[in-house]
């Protein structure tokens, strides 16, 4: 009963948009399902004061998409999570070539998942998106998320100093990890960076006791900005 609650009081604070729209020359299905993640820079709902708490700066026109992430869950066997560079020089259908994050700001997520689709050859089934202030929540909901850092962290852009060794990671700390590109090599370590966090937010958010805890805040204003996918 406690996660039907729970599950029902999220699926309510989900906005629903239809990313993965038909198109002629679609790509067919294939076994497994496979989901877009993307991580955007919007700052929606952000007070100035909270923008400078979680080191979000101001903002910075377009939204564009600062993480993109291919899940794919197989039929049988283990998930593969793979990074997509955000910075990807590829063709953007109607719109020549580009950066793939370009493609989100010209015409959201439907533009962005078709660009991803022909790039790759790889039908998205699933669409997840979150900006800033959703991924610190969630951090946050969960009680933090440890990680293993092999060398410590200094970057006063993402608003983080950790230390090397293992630590859990604050809702602030968490968006400031997977932002960082103050590192040797720069947005290569991000991915890592990024990939290593889902695995372990994942890993916490799925344990039976995290069901015992609904994993959301009814009073909170901000709520859980993501947004949630689905082929009709």
């Amino acid at each position: 009963m406690i996660v039907g609650v729970a599950a029902f009081g999220i699926d309510r604070m989900i906005t629903r948009i239809d990313a993965t729209q038909d198109y002629a020359g679609r790509i067919g299905a294939t076994p497994g399902t496979n989901y877009l993640l993307v991580g955007t820079d919007s700052r929606e709902g952000l007070t100035p004061e909270q923008q400078q708490e979680l080191a979000t700066g101001g903002d910075t026109g377009p939204i564009r998409t600062d993480t993109i992430m291919l899940l794919h869950v197989p039929s049988g066997g283990d998930p593969v999570l793979v990074s997509i560079p955000r910075d990807s020089y590829i063709p953007i259908p109607g719109h020549g070539q580009d950066k793939v994050n370009i493609s989100y700001a010209i015409g959201g997520a439907p533009l962005l998942v078709r660009t991803i689709e022909e790039a790759t050859g790889v039908r998205i089934d699933r669409y997840v998106e979150i900006g800033f202030t959703g991924f610190a929540d969630i951090t946050e909901a969960i009680g933090g998320v440890e990680m293993c850092l092999d060398a410590p962290i200094f970057d006063p852009l993402a608003g983080i100093e950790l230390e090397s060794g293992c630590q859990k990671l604050s809702g602030r700390e968490a968006l400031g990890f997977v932002r960082t590109r103050a590192t040797p090599r720069a947005d290569l370590d991000r991915m890592n960076n990024q990939r290593q966090f889902m695995s372990a937010l994942a890993e916490k958010a799925t344990r039976p006791a995290q069901f015992l805890t609904p994993p959301f805040d009814s009073t909170s204003p901000r709520g859980w900005p993501y947004r949630h996918g689905r082929p009709r």
